[in-house]
């Protein structure tokens, strides 16, 4: 069954509710049974925050790193991005052409969005996308004061895919431009040489503003079947600008070979990335200036086997040059086993490989916003990388996942704040300031996580997904991984309540944290022996985020919806002494065309 392109629009405005209510195929009421194997994925959901976070290009798996969730807790509604029709040899029937959406919110919040659909052909299709949502409310620190916490996130997006007969190629335009404050102060009442206008000892206060254009051209084959010869490539290129005066260049080219041969299929991902980071405190001068790098990677490997049993083996390498170090070479294994031994019901996988991290500036910009600016932080190699499980189903519409992994990876950057002692003479004595901008630590570190993922649908009606992750440390020099949870999980659950009328409701966890902060007697931090640093460990609670969402068709056009957003009253933390907002609100309205 095809599903239009109106279709398709209904189903962002009904956010998590997997089938629309407008321009519905009476066939999709039917029963179904779920035979594929299950490739578990947390829903397209991108809540819109305090923070302002840059959504990926493509829904991504939920993996750990040090954003502690693939899908950050925040306190917001949900806004799922339209998407070109996938499709293997033909484009379905075009019914309507786009989606207006507009509402409104407390902490003064105004939100619109725009989507647009044409066929341009027969075998193409030309889309737009752009949102705003933005915040310019208060919220109360721990230490008492009220401070200014706006934000701003703002989105265009123009795309292009012509279909052939097998291939798609895809071509994607687009621009983020994200302001916010640093308004975060850790646990003490703010000290009163931050509260003075335009005070300039720290950025308590500061406006920061990230901009991200870019384009990629991609061309692929969805229906390629590991026997089938393909070639694909990935070409990108990202500008970033932060208002502080940092930009970035980055570049990347991956290219996609599959051959088959007698004995199995060949395979190879190769390609070469480039990036400039400027006006940045280079690590290893110490001074204001760039960071370049590039680094030349191959993925050669080779897959023999048959669906039920199956072996992917080959090895990654990475050339990685670097202005400021010796250049060097990093290699990784790359294996992995599938065996199925009950069709379309169980199947149990495990292998090994790693990973070359950079740790690009824009990358580190949107982990952890309140990093300092002027951050130039160390790669990451994830030397080797363990894991396995199995997935399957319990019946004929819930599939489940089980799986584990334990990793090794040097040079993982750790987040803490720096607090010291001011000279001021005007005071006395002294105060103790902190900086709310996070500096870098690093530290080897080894790291297992159990994940347990369920999906269950019944034909529109119902739908949950449950996904929760539990981690064990093993840090080198560290006292602890320092802003990492114990675990994390998230419920995601959608009801048809009828053919009008749907609701949504999301429960985000993260598990207790440890926060750092460093204590010294100067302004900035030296190896002092005479005045040693005093390391100073701080507990962030379990956050709690509980959001609901409702939708109710009108008319065959219009809909109206409310969210509302912690609706557990949480003022939990993000970052340490960076509080989220309370409950909130969004209403409006959406008219499809």
């Amino acid at each position: 069954m095809q599903i239009t392109i109106k279709s398709v629009l209904f189903i962002v405005l009904a956010g998590f509710c997997t089938l629309a209510q407008a321009q519905r195929d009476t066939s999709l009421n039917r029963e179904v049974e779920v035979v594929k194997s299950f490739t578990p994925t947390l829903l397209d959901v991108h809540k819109i925050n305090d923070i302002p976070v840059i959504k990926e290009t493509e829904p991504q798996k939920p993996v750990f790193d040090y954003s502690i969730t693939s899908k950050p807790v925040i306190n917001t509604f949900a806004v799922n991005p339209l998407k070109a029709a996938t499709i293997e040899s033909a484009i379905p029937e075009q019914k309507g052409y786009g989606l207006i959406k507009a509402g409104v919110g407390n902490y003064n919040k105004p939100y619109g969005e725009f989507f647009f659909n044409h066929l341009a052909s027969k075998k193409a299709i030309f889309g737009i996308h752009a949102m705003h949502l933005s915040s310019h409310g208060k919220l109360k620190l721990e230490g008492g004061e009220k401070v200014d916490a706006p934000f701003s996130k703002n989105e265009a997006e123009v795309y292009f895919n012509q279909f052939f007969s097998k291939k798609i190629l895809a071509v994607n335009l687009g621009i983020n431009h994200d302001g916010f404050n640093y308004y975060g102060y850790p646990k003490d009442p703010v000290p009163t040489p931050l509260l003075e206008k335009n005070q300039g000892i720290n950025y308590f206060g500061t406006k920061q503003t990230f901009t991200k254009a870019g384009m990629n051209v991609k061309l692929n084959d969805p229906s390629a079947e590991m026997n089938d010869p393909h070639f694909g490539f990935d070409l990108g290129y990202d500008y970033f600008q932060a208002k502080t005066g940092q930009t970035e260049h980055f570049g990347n080219f991956t290219a996609h070979l599959q051959k088959p041969f007698s004995f199995g299929t060949g395979l190879l991902d190769a390609g070469v990335n480039f990036v400039q980071d400027n006006n940045v405190i280079n690590r290893v001068t110490k001074t204001e200036g760039t960071r370049q790098q590039s680094w030349l990677f191959a993925n050669p490997a080779v897959y023999i086997g048959k669906k039920t049993l199956n072996l992917r083996g080959g090895l990654k390498f990475w050339y990685i040059s670097d202005q400021d170090e010796n250049a060097r070479v990093r290699i990784a294994p790359d294996v992995r086993v599938n065996y199925t031994p009950v069709k379309d019901f169980i199947k149990i996988f495990a292998g090994v490989d790693g990973n070359h991290i950079s740790n690009h500036y824009s990358k580190i910009a949107y982990e952890n916003p309140f990093v300092d600016p002027e951050h130039d932080v160390k790669n990451s190699f994830e030397k080797i990388r363990l894991y396995g499980g199995f997935d399957g189903k319990f019946g004929k519409r819930t599939n489940f996942k089980i799986g584990f992994d334990y990793a090794i990876t040097d040079d993982q950057p750790l987040y803490y704040l720096h607090e010291y002692t001011y000279p001021a003479p005007e005071i006395n004595p002294n105060p103790v300031l902190a900086d709310n901008d996070f500096k870098i630590r690093y530290d080897d570190m080894n790291r297992f996580k159990i994940n347990l993922e369920v999906f269950h649908t019944s034909a529109g009606k119902f739908d949950l997904l449950l996904n929760g992750n539990y981690y064990v440390y093993n840090m080198e020099n560290e006292a602890e991984p320092w802003n990492m949870p114990d675990w994390d999980g998230t419920l995601t659950v959608g009801y048809n309540i009828s053919e009008r009328l749907n609701v949504a409701a999301e429960i985000f966890l993260i598990g207790p944290r440890k926060a750092l902060v460093i204590e010294t007697l100067q302004r900035y931090y030296t190896n002092d022996s005479l005045n040693p640093p005093v390391f100073k460990s701080y507990n962030l609670d379990t956050a709690f985020d509980l959001n609901v969402k409702t939708n109710y068709k009108i008319t065959e056009k219009f809909s109206a919806f409310v969210n509302l957003n912690n609706f557990g009253f949480q003022k939990y933390e993000r970052w340490f002494g960076y509080p989220v907002q309370s409950l909130n609100l969004l209403a409006g309205v959406s008219y499809a065309f």
